[in-house]
């Protein structure tokens, strides 16, 4: 497919759905088989990090010893994977507003679509699956690439280009958290910042982004901001 010379890449998790329940408890009961904590972590705030980094955070609180991390952590990263396959199916995860309509006419104008996302690429492709979403995302940066998130805007940039063919230089970076933000700086991307997880407008407008916006439900301003309309 020829595209329009537009890249968005999307983050999941507050940006395109949420209410990943099972997602969480995968995670949960991945740490437990493999490490044995029991903690309960639901009060973290975890927002824009990759599974590993997560995972890694976790169990340094736990102050788990380092070679035990170690010896134990891609056996957990494949566990938490099996178990969210197994429990998927049960997973409340719902779609914010706007975001069909807009990955509708996004897709309409040509537009490359693609992820950045901590999640570990099977759950986020799983998760996006479960919401009649995943067919609009064919690649992306995954938290199975790397724990850092500037490195999965580097792997979909990576992937856009060689799996793709993509050679515009208008790339927009969509996503709910500062992190989001920042990953997107070291490449001198645009920054459109939503207001739909646990951040406020007006603490992402202190991050510098580009634009920030209440939500995808005015679908006519992503356009415009992206130069379609």
């Amino acid at each position: 497919m020829v595209h329009n010379g537009i890249l968005t890449l999307f983050d999941i998790d507050g940006t395109l759905v949420r209410g990943a329940r099972c997602h969480y408890m995968a995670f949960v009961h991945a740490v437990s088989k493999f490490y044995g904590m029991e903690e309960d972590i639901s009060g973290l705030n975890y927002a824009g990090k990759t599974d590993p980094q997560i995972l890694r955070e976790v169990l340094e609180l736990g102050q788990t010893p380092e070679k035990v991390i170690e010896d134990n952590f891609q056996d957990c990263l494949d566990y938490m994977v099996q178990d969210y396959m197994v429990n998927v199916h049960r997973e409340n995860v719902m779609v914010l507003a706007g975001v069909n309509n807009l990955l509708d006419e996004l897709k309409n104008e040509n537009v490359l679509l693609g992820l950045t996302t901590g999640n570990l690429e099977p759950i986020a492709h799983a998760k996006l699956g479960r919401v009649g979403l995943d067919d609009y995302f064919a690649f992306g940066g995954f938290g199975s690439d790397s724990p850092k998130r500037p490195c999965l805007v580097e792997k979909a940039l990576e992937r856009a280009r060689n799996q793709y063919g993509f050679r515009g230089d208008e790339i927009f970076i969509i996503g709910d958290t500062p992190r989001d933000v920042e990953a997107a700086k070291p490449f001198g991307l645009q920054t459109i910042a939503v207001a739909t997880g646990r951040y406020s407008a007006e603490s992402l407008e202190e991050t510098g982004a580009d634009f920030v916006l209440d939500s995808l439900e005015n679908v006519d301003r992503v356009l415009e901001i992206m130069g379609i309309r």
